[in-house]
Formats: C-alpha cells, sequence, structure tokens
C-alpha cells in the first residue's frame, strides 16, 4: 500500500485515545460522540486518525476517562466549560417543567404583525436606551491578545441550541465561544455584522459578555432576537396548549384518518405526493411514484429512480426533462396499531378532505399572506412550476393549519411572548411546504435554495409545530437560562452602522456572504412574506444576476462593510471572519476587501462544524471546511498591504508537502469507499496561501490537479 492509499488500516494500529476511551467505558461510537458533545461523523474521522482532535476535545475526552476534568485543561481554568448541553426535552429524557401558570391573557383580535410591539426603528427590544447602557458598560477597551488565535476549531451543529431554528448558514456557537474567549479573556463588547440568525449571540451572552448584532434581513433580525431571548418556559409551555386546545376541532377535520386495522380514529402525521408526469415519447401521463421506486436491502438503499421505463410505451424516459402537472397524495402515515408509523394507501374519505379544505380556507383568507413570487435566482424554480405566490408554497390542508395557528399567536397579549411562540412558527420553514422532499428514511431538509421536489412530503403542521415547540423550549431552560450580559440586534446593512461611534467595539466575528453561494433575501421570503416586513437587498453584499451583482460588486460591497467594521473597532484589536467559497475569484474579491478597509490578516485556519453529508461530498463543486480569517485593526504606520505581486501557491508543491497526512473521506450511511477528502485538503490549500498573501486557484482546478498528482505517486 502506497502512503497516499486512503485505506485507513494504518491509521487504526496507531494508539487513538478515542478507541481506548470506548474501550474503558463500553461505549459505542455514538454514545461517545454525544458525551463530548460533537458529532458521530466527527468521531469516526477522529479514531480514523484522519483529522486531528482540538485540544478542547481531548480536555473533555480526558475528564470523560478520568471522572473529572485533569490539570491545565480548560474546564478547569475558564469559568464556563463552552458545551451546550440538551435538557432531551425531545427524547423526554427529562421533562419539561409542569405548567404551573394561570391561562395565557389573548386579545380579542389578531395583532397586525406580530414585529409592532418589538422593534423601535432598526433596533429590536430595549432600542436606544439599552444601545447607550452597553456602550456606557463598555467605555473602557476590553484585554485582548497580541497574536492571533493559533488552533483549529471544532464543533458539533448536534445540539438542540443550534438545531431550535432553522438557517441558511450557522456556526455552532460553541465554537464561537472558544473563539471570543479566546480574544477578549476578560469580558468585552462584541459585534457581528452579519449577526444572521444569532449564533455570535448566543455565544457572546453564554460567556456572559455584551453583544450587538447586525442584520439587513427583518426575518433573521426576529430569529436572532428570540434566540437571544430568555422566556418563561411555564407561560411559555402554557401558550403552545392553549393554543393547540383551541385549534383541535380543525386538527381533527384536516388530519383525521381510519385505522385500516382496527377502524379508530387516528391522526395522520403525513402524507406523501407525487407529480403526474407526461412521457416526452407517447405523451400518455403517469404518477411518477407509482414507476420510479427501487427497493434495497436497508432503507438507506431505497431510491428514487432517475430513469425508468415509461409505463405505457416501454421507451425510457428522464423524470427531470418531463412536463408536470397537478400532484396527486399517493399514501399517508400513522401511528395506532402498531409502535411504528404504518404507511397505507388512502382512503375515500381521505381523498374527500380536499373539498372540505376548500370551505375552510375561506374563513382564514385573511391570515394568509398574499405575497407574489419576485424574479430571482432561487425564485426561477419553484416559479416555472406554478409556486408563483407563498401560498402556493403550501398544500391547502397544510395553508389552513399555518394560517390557523398564525392568526391564534397574533392574539397572543404578551408581545415577548407571543414572538416566542411565533419563534416555533418560524421554524417549520420548508418542512410544511411543497419544498420538503420525500426521504425513504424520514426526516425533512431545510435547504438554502427553493427546489420543488417531483414527490414531496405533507407533513403534519400540528404534529411538527408540537416537536418544534419541544425543542425551543429545551434550548430556552438550557441555554438561554445561563445567558449573561445584554444584547442588541439592529436591521440594517452593514455598510453603514452609524449607529455605533467610533473605536467602541471590543472584538468582531462574523459569517458574511459567501458570493453567489446563498442569496438571503430570496430565501427570507417565505418567513417575512408571514412577518410582513421585507429585506431592501440594495446594499445586501451577494453576486446575484437577478440584483445585476457580479464579484466586482461584491467586493466594494463588502469593502464598505470591513471600512465600517474597522471604523468601530478599536486599535490593535481583532475581527474573525468565517468564510468558504470554491471560487479564485471569490477569494481574491474578499481577500482585497479586508486589506483595502484597512485590516491586516495575521492568520487563517480550519474551523470544523463536524458535519458531512453525501451530497456535499459527491458534488464537484462544493469547497471543504471553513476557515477562520484572523484579521487586526492596526493603529498608524503599522498597517501593511497586500504585496503588489502576488503568487499563485501551485497545487502540486502545496500536495508535496502534504504527503504524509493526507486526509481520508469516509461515507457512513452509503456503501461507498474511503477516499482522499479533497474538500479538506482545499481548506488547508487556502490557508496556506492566505498565511503567505498568495492567490489561488478555484476548487475545480484544485481537485482535478490534486487527482493528476495522486494518480502519479501511484
Amino acid at each position: 500500500m502506497n502512503k497516499l492509499d486512503p485505506t485507513p488500516a494504518d491509521h487504526r494500529s496507531r494508539e487513538n485515545p478515542f478507541l481506548e476511551a470506548r474501550a474503558q467505558l463500553s461505549l459505542s461510537q455514538k454514545e461517545l460522540a454525544e458525551k463530548l458533545n460533537t458529532s458521530y461523523y466527527a468521531l469516526v474521522r477522529w479514531e480514523r486518525g484522519d483529522q486531528e482532535p482540538t485540544q478542547d476535545i481531548l480536555a473533555r475526552l480526558d475528564g470523560l476517562r478520568h471522572g473529572k476534568a485533569p490539570e491545565g485543561s480548560r474546564s478547569q481554568v475558564d469559568k464556563r466549560e463552552v458545551v451546550f448541553e440538551s435538557n432531551g426535552a425531545r427524547a423526554n429524557i427529562r421533562p419539561l417543567p409542569l405548567f404551573s401558570v394561570d391561562e395565557v391573557p389573548m386579545l380579542k383580535a389578531p395583532r397586525e404583525t406580530i414585529l409592532e410591539d418589538l422593534r423601535d426603528g432598526e433596533l429590536w427590544g430595549d432600542s436606544e436606551i439599552a444601545l447607550a447602557d452597553v456602550l456606557s458598560r463598555n467605555s473602557t477597551p476590553a484585554q485582548t491578545t497580541d497574536t492571533p488565535f493559533d488552533e483549529e476549531v471544532s464543533a458539533g451543529k448536534n445540539t438542540y441550541t443550534y438545531d431550535a431554528h432553522t438557517y441558511h448558514t450557522k456556526v455552532p456557537p460553541q465554537g464561537i465561544a472558544n473563539v471570543i474567549r479566546e480574544y477578549l479573556p476578560d469580558g468585552g463588547l462584541v459585534l457581528d455584522p452579519f449577526g444572521g440568525s444569532g449564533m455570535t449571540g448566543v455565544a457572546a451572552r453564554y460567556l456572559g459578555y455584551d453583544v450587538i448584532l447586525n442584520e439587513l434581513s427583518p426575518a433573521a433580525g426576529f430569529i436572532a432576537h428570540n434566540f437571544l431571548q430568555t422566556v418563561d418556559v411555564d407561560e411559555f409551555n402554557q401558550c403552545v396548549s392553549q393554543i393547540m386546545d383551541s385549534l383541535s376541532e380543525l386538527r381533527g377535520q384536516l388530519y383525521n384518518t381510519e385505522c385500516r386495522e382496527c377502524g379508530s380514529t387516528v391522526e395522520q402525521q403525513f402524507a406523501v405526493w407525487s407529480y403526474q408526469l407526461e412521457c416526452n415519447h407517447c405523451e400518455e401521463k403517469f404518477v411518477l411514484w407509482d414507476h420510479c421506486r427501487k427497493y434495497g436491502r436497508t432503507v438507506r438503499e431505497h431510491k428514487l429512480l432517475r430513469k425508468f421505463p415509461c409505463p405505457h410505451c416501454g421507451e425510457e424516459v428522464n423524470k427531470s426533462y418531463l412536463k408536470r402537472f397537478e400532484p396527486v397524495p399517493v399514501f399517508l402515515g400513522y401511528k395506532c396499531c402498531s409502535k411504528k408509523i404504518v404507511e397505507h394507501p388512502l382512503l375515500k374519505t381521505d381523498l374527500e378532505k380536499t373539498a372540505v379544505c376548500e370551505d375552510i380556507l375561506l374563513k382564514y383568507r385573511d391570515d394568509i399572506p398574499n405575497q407574489p413570487l419576485p424574479d430571482g435566482v432561487n425564485l426561477s424554480q419553484p416559479k416555472r412550476h406554478g409556486l408563483d405566490a407563498v401560498e402556493k408554497f403550501y398544500t391547502k390542508r397544510n395553508l389552513i393549519a399555518c394560517a390557523a395557528i398564525w392568526r391564534e399567536i397574533r392574539k397572543i397579549e404578551d408581545p415577548n411572548l407571543a414572538a416566542a411562540v411565533g419563534f416555533v412558527f418560524t421554524s417549520l420553514y420548508q418542512r410544511v411546504t411543497r419544498l420538503s422532499e420525500y426521504r425513504f428514511w424520514g426526516g425533512s431538509g431545510n435547504t438554502a435554495n427553493f427546489n420543488v421536489p417531483q414527490i414531496f412530503n405533507e407533513t403534519n403542521v400540528f404534529v411538527t409545530f408540537e416537536r418544534k415547540a419541544k425543542s425551543i423550549a429545551d434550548h430556552f431552560v438550557t441555554t438561554a437560562k445561563n445567558y449573561g450580559g445584554r444584547a442588541l440586534v439592529r436591521t440594517g446593512s452593514a455598510t453603514d452602522m452609524g449607529f455605533l461611534p467610533d473605536d467602541s467595539i471590543d472584538f468582531i466575528f462574523t459569517d458574511p456572504p459567501f458570493g453567489a453561494n446563498i442569496n438571503y433575501s430570496e430565501m427570507n421570503i417565505l418567513w417575512e412574506t408571514w412577518l410582513g416586513a421585507f429585506t431592501d437587498a440594495t446594499d445586501e453584499a451577494i453576486m446575484n444576476r437577478s440584483q445585476g451583482k457580479g464579484v466586482e460588486d461584491y467586493q466594494a460591497l463588502m469593502q464598505r462593510s470591513l471600512e465600517e467594521a474597522n471604523r468601530v473597532l478599536r486599535p490593535n484589536h481583532w475581527m474573525v471572519l468565517v468564510f468558504m467559497n470554491s471560487s479564485e475569484k471569490v477569494w481574491t474579491a474578499l481577500q482585497n476587501a479586508i486589506v483595502d478597509a484597512g485590516f491586516v490578516i495575521e492568520k487563517v485556519n480550519i474551523f470544523d462544524k463536524q458535519h458531512g453529508t453525501f451530497k456535499q461530498f459527491v458534488s464537484e463543486n462544493t469547497a471543504g471546511a471553513d476557515l477562520m480569517i484572523h484579521c487586526r485593526k492596526h493603529s498608524g504606520d503599522e498597517a501593511k498591504k497586500v504585496p503588489e505581486e502576488r503568487p499563485t501557491l501551485e497545487v502540486f508543491d502545496f500536495l508535496e508537502s502534504q504527503k504524509d497526512s493526507i486526509p481520508v473521506l469516509p461515507f457512513l450511511h452509503v456503501k461507498r469507499d474511503a477516499e482522499v477528502d479533497y474538500r479538506t485538503l482545499y481548506s488547508r490549500y487556502i490557508a496556506e496561501a492566505m498565511n503567505g498573501a498568495g492567490y489561488v486557484v478555484g476548487f475545480s482546478d484544485f481537485r482535478g490537479k490534486a487527482a493528476e498528482f495522486f494518480e502519479g505517486e501511484k
């Protein structure tokens, strides 16, 4: 076997603390991963020797093996170890607090919008009074470090805080907390100019620090605001219970069915719908579901075929290119006589519910947002398939359920409690729409684009709402109860943060838009339609054909934003950007924007989110682990500029230096041999190039040259 062979046998032969710990504690890989508050995927890679764990993980592992934290470990020297543990609400490991409050007061009529009592102009919450207080509390510069954080960060997404509410891209807050603590060991004021869903705020408040989030999208501002609130969980649970009780009759009308075994009335958990397609050879129609399935030995091996024979003429068809007609329900699932959810064809009474929905829909017409879909990069595919308005993203049944719940939420008298329960509603996002792709193994994904699948899952909105309420309650009774410091959210462009004075911020951590990777203003339209407030995309720092923004516009907007970040940051203090892209043009644009804004790039290293999906790893154009770019605001003559003449780091030279540490990619849920992890290699390549102020090649070119290099080494 040559040294570049990805077979991991040689890794297993080495002494490995994770293997030793599992043997000592009699734990499976999944059990040890849970105790370490990390992902199963990350643990597998550490055991194999494909990646190195961080010192935090090793210290936690040593603590598990010895029953306490070892001398000198972070968990002893720090005020609080950054572990966002779950209370187990969803799994009922520990029950949530019992309802011990009186009935929550409700208004006679719903508010126009739940945002009206949450914002004062651009600022959320306590507005300008709180801002003045936060700035006054941090009038003296906080202590910071003289050197950049020189350690890779590895932080998983497997916490209820991270999962409480979806967003298009998030950085795990426990990883952010570790970085904040390194740069501000004694506290200080933290800023995130591209606040997103508020994970920087969660990390800062968990440490007890003050934090300000700036975010362009009202929807993201709403999500961040709720992530940073402390909530009386008894009142929250009581409110959810009241709403569910008030809608119990409607719930039955929409989702009840008959158990095929015992005849009892039971509640549907979901229904699966399939589009009807037209054969491009014989022009006959057929239901896709009936003809595209292929079953394997396990559920993970079941497939929905892309190509198959037309049931009418026998010619091979490709489902991607066939004309679609109206979708039809093909089966539903419920739990009654079996402990598991059982799938069944629909009865006549199930099909008749469609007519009932038409009548009920009229009663909720005023509660349904009527927002036509504008033009957009991510909006063209839904419009092409007839989803040209937000309400069409839902089946009629799920649209009624959403409208009914949203009406009751807007009637909650306490605006902060209404926001917290509204936070549950917005957490449903795509999973209750026709964008929820059916998977044989269950679950649903909230992808960072709008794609209308040909076979979709119509989940029960009430069941999903109750389940998400438990997850969010878990966040409130675990992470949020430990909050200290103060948090402020502002809705506005990062290109103009005039609400903050010069030299007022101690540390900046941010996850800015990754070029053209995600079109946030388009993806947020689903939330913002229900909330009744929309993003002003004029200064949105992205590349977007519909907005007429290319890489030059992206660089200019990023530079303006980073100039504002430089203005408000204190001299000799730090900004950390988390970033990844597969395009050399985007990397060059970002690097130029950072330096032209007045920052000096001192260090670049990896932020590993410990997450890998089959789609990510087989896509030819998806780059790897995110990078942390550590930038410092120097004063006066100390400021440096990137040299005008910058060499491109040659791929072959880089790979030659990596021969003894080639990362290997395991595939945990599909039958596929382990192979070289080109994405992790690319992340290392970008880091080395930027540390040397050099240019880079794009991921596609990198992968091709790397494959050529490894082929030559065999």
